[in-house]
């Protein structure tokens, strides 16, 4: 996307792991094999689950093993009743829906893991203190974020409207408040900006409205199937990885306030399958060079000193990562134990960082 839009930096690199790192089965945390730390007596947080909406999701997701749940199915028919703060249609009762939960029963991360692997057609719809913001997604891809809130959605005057007609404008942004359509698709139906110009500011704003929801702490998330696309939609070009896509999202959350959950003594280690993920992931070289502290061994307080980070920036980095479910943090441990480097030269110098 061009730079005029004010994205986050391009990508500069991937992550690419030297692959003598393995899975520590005892504490479920990826770390080199030197430098595995012991975690008796420590388990994993337990795997919060999806639970589909109806038989077809039931059957189609019984191979996934996080798919499964014990929650009884009484809950999740009610979601008003569930939701504090969060405003249902009604008519989403009547709807065909895939899934539905709470946002901190059922993350952002893994919905778009489940419309990833179920190559899902629809709208993943999630239901806050604002307006409903709506996820496109064709086969399993991302098209695009919007909602009927057009001031939300794009409060500024990008500059590539700059010579539209301000009515115009003005009768895209109606149209969105009526539809959801996105209002740079309307003008470009409207032959008022160019196609691909109207794609890319729609990847643009759609990402940047969906990071509001990362830090929001109550959320209601539904998947509907058999939602007809919005006019124009089709003309876009889907993101196929969705890990991607949210992380380009996630680096327009510059302040995550009061957000819980931040230790800086805590210890940052992949998820079970975080260590894979991360490698495919697109990283700038910042973010590259902040995933290689994760060792099961450094606290967040060591990888922002090493670094010479602000523990802010440390802070929001390691937040893209846990969103993302990549990885999680552990309690601090009560015993320091010294840190071989010659495995984390070597895992820099596989990524291009450092000699």
């Amino acid at each position: 996307m061009p730079k005029s839009l004010g994205e986050p930096e391009p990508t500069e690199g991937r992550v690419e792991p030297s692959d003598i790192e393995q899975l520590d089965q005892s504490s479920g945390r990826y770390a080199p094999q030197e430098e595995k730390t012991s975690s008796e007596g420590t388990s994993s947080p337990p795997d919060e689950s999806v639970r589909p909406a109806d038989t077809e999701a039931k059957g189609a997701a019984q191979s996934q093993e996080w798919w499964s749940t014990s929650q009884p199915a009484g809950e999740w028919a009610q979601p008003a009743a569930t939701t504090a703060d969060v405003d249902v249609p009604q008519e989403s009762a009547t709807a065909d829906v895939y899934f539905c939960g709470q946002k901190t029963l059922l993350s952002l991360s893994r919905a778009l893991q489940a419309i990833a692997k179920e190559k899902l057609t629809g709208s993943l719809r999630s239901f806050w203190d604002q307006e409903p913001i709506d996820l496109l997604a064709q086969n399993g891809e991302i098209l695009f974020a919007t909602t009927r809130d057009s001031e939300r959605y794009c409060p500024d005057m990008p500059a590539a409207l700059a010579n539209v007609d301000s009515e115009i404008v003005a009768n895209a942004r109606a149209e969105q408040s009526e539809t959801g359509t996105p209002l740079f698709l309307t003008l470009a139906r409207e032959e008022a900006i160019a196609r691909q110009a109207a794609a890319e500011l729609a990847q643009h704003y759609g990402q940047k409205l969906f990071s509001h929801l990362w830090p929001a702490p109550r959320v209601w998330l539904m998947f509907e199937k058999s939602v007809e696309l919005p006019s124009g939609g089709s003309e876009v070009t889907p993101e196929p990885d969705v890990d991607d896509w949210a992380l380009e999202s996630l680096r327009f959350v510059q302040d995550l306030g009061d957000h819980p959950g931040f230790d800086p003594r805590a210890i940052p280690a992949y998820t079970k399958d975080g260590f894979e993920r991360v490698r495919k992931l697109q990283l700038t070289s910042d973010e590259a060079q902040f995933a290689s502290q994760f060792n099961g061994a450094r606290s967040v307080q060591q990888i922002a000193k090493n670094l010479r980070l602000d523990l802010k920036v440390a802070r929001l980095r390691l937040f893209r990562f846990t969103a993302l479910e990549i990885v999680e943090c552990w309690p601090a441990s009560t015993e320091t134990k010294p840190e071989p480097k010659s495995v984390f030269q070597r895992f820099s110098r596989s990524i291009g960082l450092g000699r």
